[in-house]
Order: C-alpha cells, then sequence, then structure tokens
C-alpha cells in the first residue's frame, strides 16, 4: 500500500488526518471515558499552561501564515 505524501492532499484530506491523529493522541490522554479513567494530571498542566499563555497574549500565527510557511495551497 502507498502513502499520500501530505504535499499531494486535498484540503480537506489534510484535515481529516489532523483531526484523526488528534483524536488518537487525545484517545493516548483520556483513555476510555466509558470506563471511567481519569485525565492523567501531566496533560491537564500542559493544557493549562498552555491556556495561561493565551491569556497573556502570547504570540499566535494565523492560518494562512502556516499555509504559507509550508507551501501548502489552500
Amino acid at each position: 500500500m502507498e502513502t499520500m505524501q501530505v504535499k499531494d492532499m486535498t484540503e480537506e484530506q489534510l484535515k481529516t488526518l489532523i483531526r484523526s491523529s488528534i483524536n488518537e493522541i487525545l484517545d493516548d490522554y483520556f483513555g476510555d471515558i466509558d470506563d471511567g479513567d481519569q485525565i492523567k494530571e501531566s496533560f491537564k498542566e500542559s493544557l493549562l499552561e498552555i491556556r495561561r499563555k493565551r491569556l497573556t497574549g502570547r504570540h499566535t500565527i494565523s492560518a494562512s501564515e502556516v499555509y504559507t510557511r509550508y507551501g501548502i495551497e489552500h
């Protein structure tokens, strides 16, 4: 089976790939919520740190800047 390159993906395919990757990572952190698993403390702290940075005006970049930096057509 051939693996598709990111550069060959449509915007929708890339979004789907990103969502799928995020879901897998969140599943690793959260576990099966039906089993009553708790959020790992380290993950909770990471989220709180991101939130603190955003609240203090941490610089972010727009989606269009990401597209430009990585040569993604949109």
